[in-house]
């Protein structure tokens, strides 16, 4: 028998959870990107199609939790559940880890707040969790199927109803989670290149006209997405894909961007704050989602371009558009993989 001061060791593989998850956040192809924003350009729900890393993220998670319950079903037997619980509190934890702690006990951050559950509490509560579901399969007016857990490299292991309805339970906890942490897993990078293929449609050249992941400095205390040349120095744009569910520009990125700057919208509503807000700072916000978002913006800088430097006049037709984009080079519409 093991010292009882012994420490159980469990490897919770967040390393590897993290190395798949970098996968699915730089899981777009150029082409892919290339359609998404071609869509956005032509004023249609590109939504749906930024949607891929936020489903491939859940389907990570998931097996990741699978992985986890099958091996501590193995080292831990029938109290996988609370010896799970019990190492998670004892150590300094990821991200993940503190994720995991509340999808332990069916709830995500939000609803443990919600309902006042601190950390204190998440043995107790877990317990509570238990006689609930015990008395549920008890009262259940079916015979309760069972998960079995399996693969090629750990023997086979059969939950109980009660522990394959929890199991479920937290698999639906990490689905809210990451659709509510997640859903813009790779936002940032799709600004960038949104506003590399603007400019560049426009005839401009990144490097020389115009610069992308400009840092703090002392001047602006945030990064912003892109500095454009000017007849006067350089004016800053900034790319905000918000959408109907929320509806307003931070005063700091309007501020960000300063007297001239740009802000790139998705699409506001007819209520929004939003060009009143950008009027008092001066700024111009452009709706990506109007149709005529890159003549609007060829619109508005041609007159402040420098002397012998030509912006192009862009297609208004989507036939002719596309023709523009597809011309562009996959680089344009790589994603960075850091």
């Amino acid at each position: 028998m093991a010292p009882a001061n012994t420490k159980v060791r469990f490897d919770l593989k967040v390393s590897e959870l993290r190395e798949s998850l970098q996968q699915a956040a730089s899981s777009y192809s150029p082409s892919e990107v290339r359609e998404i924003i071609f869509a956005l350009f032509t004023g249609r729900n590109y939504r749906n199609l930024t949607e891929k890393p936020t489903r491939q993220a859940v389907s990570v998670f998931a097996a990741w939790i699978l992985n986890v319950a099958h091996r501590a079903s193995i080292q831990f037997g029938a109290e996988w559940k609370e010896k799970l619980l019990k190492l998670l509190s004892r150590r300094r934890s990821t991200q993940e880890e503190k994720w995991l702690k509340l999808w332990l006990l069916g709830l995500t951050k939000k609803t443990a707040v919600n309902l006042g559950v601190k950390s204190d509490m998440y043995k107790d509560y877990q317990r509570m969790v238990k006689v609930s579901t015990d008395e549920i399969v008890k009262q259940l007016k079916w015979k309760p199927s069972i998960i079995e857990l399996a693969n090629e490299e750990l023997e086979r292991v059969a939950l109980s109803p009660s522990d394959s309805i929890w199991l479920l339970q937290i698999a639906g906890a990490a689905v809210l989670t990451i659709r509510g942490s997640k859903k813009a897993i790779a936002g940032k990078r799709l600004e960038k290149a949104i506003a590399r293929t603007a400019l560049k449609a426009l005839g401009l050249t990144e490097g020389k006209h115009f610069w992308l992941n400009i840092g703090r400095d002392l001047e602006v205390d945030r990064e912003i997405d892109a500095e454009l040349i000017t007849r006067r120095g350089r004016i800053r744009i900034d790319i905000a894909l918000i959408g109907k569910g929320n509806q307003e520009v931070s005063e700091d990125k309007l501020g960000r961007v300063g007297r001239n700057g740009i802000v790139l919208v998705d699409i506001l509503g007819t209520r929004s704050q939003v060009p009143r807000n950008a009027a008092r700072h001066e700024v111009r916000v452009i709706q990506l989602r109007n149709n005529l978002a890159l003549s609007e913006l060829h619109s508005y800088l041609e007159p402040l371009m420098p002397s012998g430097v030509a912006i192009k006049k862009p297609p208004t037709d989507k036939k002719h558009l596309n023709r523009v984009f597809s011309d562009l080079p996959d680089e344009v519409f790589a994603l960075p993989t850091d």
